[in-house]
């Protein structure tokens, strides 16, 4: 997916990614192809089993069975790692086997040729318009071929045109009913990262693209810059002008931040009254002159306002401030908090010297420990990337874990205490192997006997005085109700609240991913897995909370969909 112009997700159509997707999409169209190649070997061996022509020939077509039954078996072990453009000439090649079945079995033609059909619509729901073309082409070729050699009685061209243009017409139906499900999933995709009163991309979008730019600048040795914007005083304009003032205030600001930037950079709305932005190609500097921009024409936009709007500015750069997304935002978000502290409505590019100051209330900041915090988020987003290509696993365990802790009624330091639990839930895996820890197939009683490890290495890791709640739930997050649990074993209410949280959290979030050792189940199958284990391997309350949650954010989207 590249984001670019318009601030949107602007992914690769469904139609597109399906023959140029990644090695869980391939791998379902490939173990089809094989199902396809050993459902027409079994139909072509009964042919032989069953009366048959004198005139068949049963080696020949042992032989093709065989032929056929090696290339499912190829199709279905190799699925994830075959290359796209195996699967086109592995169809032709079945329908090639098809055509020699027809010509060996002896009659004129062979009722199997109708396993065209099946390679028509394979085509047409798998492949693109062209890919699909050249293989209906390929089959037309084919059968004629064979009428030609094995001449039915009502002749060739009745035969031809009746057996091509009933499977054509199948295969119409069923492209015209793949494009209007694939604009469905469309519509889904973007609404699940698009803001639905700004229009802009969600904080989740945001998080991909800022990976997916920073990745970029890794490999093209170039730089990139996070701004963050925060509306000054938003919740005045709320409590005095009501909400619906506030919500116009924000479409106006997401239209002045929209028009005043480049094509190539990325913009997003990532919370309340926040908003941030992805300046491609640019230094620091460069980042704190369009913060300056953007700051000065929001204020000329609300200038003549009842209650004039004010925006700050936090600027971060990779790789000056910060090497992976985590520790920019941070560093972003520390400059954003340094322009709120020194008066608000300015824009301040981060240093190192904004750590060493006052909270807002006059405290001393334990600097030393919000360090270390940094440093073990770095090691945790490093961890995740080591074991899944993405920094989200962790992240994403985080936001299901602080829903839950809201929907069962902790308090909001809790649910930030929880939300950072888990963000740092895995980091325990940095002790873990690579072979281990991305090994494709089952571990073996040692191997898993070091994967249980990670909860207690972690505990080990988070050894800070600022840390100590956060230790104990990592350390407990793979424990149990039942007591069937690792690494302590202990059961019911000796297991906090909140690891019981983080397990349900990042068990829903692993059943919903893709792994290197098995394709997402799901979000029903992965539901309906929490709810049979509730009890036993999850706290009940919390698979609860967490169905709740997911329930209420489903309607959301549905009535986002239904008024877009």
């Amino acid at each position: 997916m590249t984001v670019r112009g318009n601030g949107k997700d602007l992914g690769l159509p469904v139609q597109s990614r399906a023959i140029a997707g990644d090695g869980v999409e391939r791998g379902v169209m490939a173990q089809a192809l094989a199902a396809l190649f050993a459902a027409g070997a079994t139909l072509a061996l009964l042919t032989i089993a069953l009366p048959h022509p004198h005139g068949a020939s049963e080696l020949a077509l042992l032989v093709i069975v065989g032929i056929a039954y090696v290339v499912a078996a190829a199709l279905f072990w190799r699925a994830r790692t075959l290359a796209p453009s195996i699967l086109p000439v592995a169809l032709m090649w079945g329908t090639t086997l098809v055509t020699a079945v027809a010509y060996f079995s002896g009659q004129s033609p062979s009722p199997l040729v109708f396993f065209y059909l099946w390679v028509f619509l394979y085509s047409s729901y798998f492949f693109t318009s062209s890919q699909t073309v050249v293989q209906i082409v390929y089959v037309a070729l084919a059968y004629g071929a064979l009428l030609a050699v094995r001449t039915p009685a009502a002749g060739i061209p009745e035969w031809w045109l009746v057996v091509m243009g009933t499977m054509t017409v199948a295969a119409i139906l069923i492209g015209s009913m793949r494009a209007r499900t694939s604009s469905l999933i469309e519509s889904l995709y973007g609404a699940a990262r698009t803001d639905a009163l700004t229009k802009l991309s969600n904080r989740q979008a945001f998080r991909e693209m800022l990976d997916l730019e920073l990745e970029r600048a890794r490999r093209a040795n170039s730089g990139v810059t996070v701004v963050m914007g925060d509306l000054d005083h938003f919740k005045e304009v709320n409590d005095r002008l009501g909400r619906d003032v506030g919500d116009a205030v924000l479409v106006r600001l997401a239209g002045v931040l929209a028009a005043g930037r480049r094509q190539l950079d990325g913009l997003a709305r990532v919370g309340g009254e926040q908003f941030a932005l992805i300046l491609c190609d640019t230094d620091g500097t460069g980042g704190l002159s369009i913060a300056e921009r953007f700051r000065a024409a929001t204020a000329e936009e609300f200038r003549h306002d009842p209650h004039p709007v004010t925006i700050s500015f936090g600027v971060a750069s990779f790789p000056e401030h910060g090497h992976t997304a985590g520790s920019l935002l941070r560093a972003a978000d520390e400059a954003l908090y340094a322009a709120k502290r020194n008066g608000r409505d300015r824009s301040v590019l981060h240093s190192a010297a904004l750590r060493d100051v006052t909270r807002s209330d006059g405290s001393p900041r334990d600097v030393a420990g919000e360090r270390f915090v940094a440093v073990v988020l770095d090691l945790a987003e490093a961890v995740d990337l080591r074991f899944s290509g993405s920094a989200r696993h962790s992240e994403t365990v985080g936001r299901y874990a602080a829903m839950m802790a809201v929907e069962l009624g902790l308090s909001q330091q809790r649910v930030e205490r929880v939300r950072l639990a888990g963000m740092l839930h895995d980091v325990g895996k940095v002790g873990v192997p690579d072979e281990i820890l991305s090994k494709p197939a089952q571990l073996s009683d040692a191997e898993f006997a070091v994967i249980k490890r990670h909860p207690e290495l972690g505990a080990q890791i988070l050894e800070h005085p600022g840390l100590a709640d956060v230790r104990t739930w990592v350390g407990a997050h793979h424990e149990r109700p039942d007591g069937r649990g690792y690494p302590l074993g202990i059961a019911g209410e000796q297991i906090p609240i909140e690891a019981k949280i983080l397990a349900v959290a990042d068990a829903y979030e692993a059943m919903t991913s893709d792994r290197a050792y098995r394709a997402s189940i799901g979000p029903t199958a992965a539901r309906e897995e929490l709810r049979r284990c509730a009890g036993s391997q999850f706290d009940a309350r919390v698979v609860e909370a967490l169905l709740t949650v997911l329930d209420r954010e489903g309607e959301r989207l549905r009535l986002t969909l239904a008024h877009a």
